[in-house]
């Protein structure tokens, strides 16, 4: 076996005998516990919260009793994807009294990082009665870093690394960028929305590639309300956090006006909206433009409909966040909230633009491209941009003559 499955198994071995510890030392030091939940004559008498280690494992417990055998335990568990995920115990021996577990590996059956996850029991003796335990829940968060929390009306910040400011800065900058986001992004407001900050890179990635997320420095989770970012506490940090916030809190407001399609709105529009609302612009996006319209090297608008190519990623999210504010300087913020009310409705990339904007794809594509074509110089700004060429010119002319002149003056008459 692989050191890291010995590992595994040791740590999920630790979690199984310290919550069979605690069930046990609670059995022992009260007589008779009270039930937490009965039905009929099932009694549900411990049932702890899970102990999990962030993407490795997880183990739930519950301890019951019943005047017949309990033949039975099975977990359910809803995060709100999609139907609940069935879980059958640990096979135990029929008794009275049994202790019931389900463990399981959080790399193979992952769960989404952050999420608010609902479960239950479902209890059953061999005289055919059933006990279903009522909902109840635990947030799945990064377990490997201590975070502390700032908030800001309806905004929760978690940072691990950094001082207090920094959480309050964060904060600060996400209430701050909801009113400009919803000029445009015409969305009800969320209840809450939850901010984490990794302090590197890394450890970003550490937690999204658990559950299969590519390679970002930010990420949202827009039907979760969760927005992660990776943003160290350096002098860079006010800079850094007014772009990577206001950029993933806009996919949460898109999420809430796309009405249930927010997998049908296309990627040049919803990236372009999010790098658009972003507080501070990115400095290389003029160059990337200026170059591919020089060189007349465009991605066409129609092949940022999907997912961006990772090789020309950076100049996809330059024409993304342009087309965008090209559209909303010609159509208005109207325009932009008719564009996402049809992706809305079921509108597919094209369609979208054709119902809601009056124009094909290709149309505004073009439009836009010649949007960007540097505007036609006039006379005067010829003769300006010539004038200091003009001076050189002169002056190299009027030097041999300068010089002609002065040797004439300095001849002695003959």
């Amino acid at each position: 076996m692989p050191r890291s499955a010995h590992a595994a198994s040791r740590g999920r071995r630790r979690t199984i005998a310290l919550l069979l510890g605690l069930l046990l030392a609670a059995a022992t030091q009260v007589p008779a516990p009270a039930p937490v939940w009965a039905q009929g004559g099932i009694q549900v008498v411990q049932a702890p919260a899970p102990l999990y280690n962030f993407g490795d494992n997880i183990t739930f417990v519950v301890a019951a009793q019943s005047p017949a055998l309990i033949s039975a335990a099975t977990l359910y568990l809803d995060t709100g994807a999609q139907t609940p995920a069935v879980w059958h115990s640990d096979p135990f021996q029929p008794a009275r009294q049994v202790t019931a577990t389900v463990a399981f590996n959080l790399g193979l059956n992952p769960l989404p990082p952050f999420a608010t996850v609902d479960y239950w029991w479902q209890i059953e003796d061999s005289a055919g009665q059933k006990l279903t335990t009522p909902r109840t829940n635990f947030v799945y968060e990064d377990n490997r870093f201590a975070w502390r929390t700032a908030s800001s009306g309806s905004i929760t910040v978690h940072w691990y690394r950094g001082d207090p400011s920094f959480g309050q800065d964060a904060a600060d900058i996400a209430t701050a960028a909801l009113p400009n986001i919803t000029q445009d992004v015409r969305a009800p407001l969320p209840e809450h929305v939850n901010i984490y900050i990794y302090a590197t890179d890394a450890d970003l990635q550490a937690a999204l590639g658990r559950v299969g997320v590519a390679y970002a420095n930010g990420h949202a989770d827009p039907r979760l309300g969760v927005v992660v970012v990776s943003v160290a506490p350096d002098l860079r940090a006010s800079y850094n956090l007014q772009i990577q916030i206001p950029h993933e809190m806009t996919h949460v407001l898109i999420y809430r006006a796309a009405n249930g399609n927010y997998a049908g709105v296309p990627y040049w529009f919803n990236e372009g909206l999010a790098v658009m609302h972003q507080a501070q612009r990115d400095s290389n996006f003029p160059t990337l433009l200026a170059a591919a319209r020089d060189s007349r090297q465009f991605l066409s608008l129609s092949s940022l409909c999907g997912p961006f190519d990772p090789a020309h990623v950076s100049l996809a999210y330059a024409e993304s966040e342009s087309v965008v504010r090209y559209i909303r300087d010609r159509f208005g913020a109207e325009g932009i909230n008719r564009l996402l009310t049809g992706y809305a409705g079921g509108a597919d990339c094209a369609g979208g633009v054709q119902t809601s904007l009056g124009l094909s794809l290709d149309q505004l594509d073009a439009d836009w491209q010649q949007y960007l074509a540097p505007a036609p110089e006039t006379v005067q700004q010829r003769a300006l941009a010539l004038a200091p060429w003009l001076l050189v010119a002169a002056l190299v002319l009027l030097a041999p003559l300068s010089f002609m002149l002065a040797v004439s003056r300095a001849r002695p008459p003959g």
